[in-house]
């Protein structure tokens, strides 16, 4: 290959070369344009997408500010100061026992808080379970579910 090829620009391998300092800042400028569009359309795509309506937003606000009403109104209750002795009894099983409403399968505490502490218990051991039964003071306190 002879240096002729090179310097005509022929084969495209110097084509800066051949261009005037003019056209080069021209084409560094429009490149830059191009790069900071390009950032400023995807931070500004990734914001949007982040967005939330203030509709939206107002729904959820009022929606908080009932669910924490409710919340606070519920602990008022009697179910809802059995909840918050036990916090890991769901809801419905705390309106259950304020309501002394009782269950095959309830625990302990949960039938100490139903009916009260047990006037008589009778314990009986059968196939290697333990039963207890209990006799509760003035029974009508408690309902058979």
């Amino acid at each position: 290959m002879d240096d002729s090829s090179w310097k005509d620009g022929r084969k495209g391998i110097i084509f800066w070369k051949n261009h005037s300092p003019l056209f080069l800042i021209f084409t560094a400028v429009l490149l830059t344009s191009l790069t900071v569009g390009l950032i400023t359309y995807w931070l500004q795509r990734d914001q949007k997408a982040n967005f939330i309506p203030t509709n939206i937003l107002s729904r959820i606000h009022q929606e908080k500010a009932k669910a924490q009403k409710d919340h606070e109104e519920f602990m008022k209750t009697r179910a809802g100061k059995i909840w918050g002795k036990h916090p890991y009894w769901d809801r419905e099983t705390c309106q259950k026992i304020a309501e002394g409403r009782i269950w095959q399968g309830m625990s302990k505490d949960q039938a100490r808080e139903a009916l009260g502490l047990p006037a008589k218990v009778e314990t009986e051991k059968r196939e290697g379970l333990l039963y207890e039964e209990w006799t509760v003071d003035g029974r009508d306190k408690g309902k058979m579910i």
